[in-house]
């Protein structure tokens, strides 16, 4: 599939959220940012934070990362839990539904930073900026 092609379908899948704003289409939108995502574990997109648990969007799905400090020793641990893109909570959805922009923006940067390593990713950030630029 083309990046231009790849682009169209994020680009519909934003536009079907924005018009509609059901928890349907905030979840297709998310599984077209996530296939868009560099072929990496290093690259994550936050979706929301909620108290200590931060919801993030890879390519595997949606990882909560819980966060805590240790009572006596200047140390953070954290905690992963998977969960199913179905699972995530209403609120959550509404923020991915009002910060498209923020999503957006993130996975370009990602894509534009891979690119680094493989230039055919430069184009696809590039397709991602205009889908951002054509819904503002």
């Amino acid at each position: 599939m083309t990046y231009q092609r790849r682009a169209e379908m994020l680009s519909d899948s934003l536009k079907k959220m924005l018009k509609k704003g059901d928890k349907e289409s905030v979840l297709q939108f998310l599984k077209e940012v996530s296939s868009l995502l560099p072929p990496s574990d290093d690259f994550g997109i936050s979706l929301a934070k909620k108290g200590v648990h931060e919801y993030i969007l890879d390519r595997r799905g949606v990882a909560i990362i819980s966060l805590s400090e240790d009572e006596y020793l200047p140390y953070f641990s954290a905690n992963e839990k998977r969960i199913k893109l179905e699972d995530i909570p209403e609120d959550v959805l509404l923020k991915v539904k009002d910060d498209w922009k923020e999503i957006l923006d993130q996975l370009r940067d990602y894509l534009l930073d891979y690119g680094k390593i493989d230039k055919r990713y430069i184009k696809l950030a590039d397709e991602v900026n205009s889908v951002i630029f054509e819904n503002l």
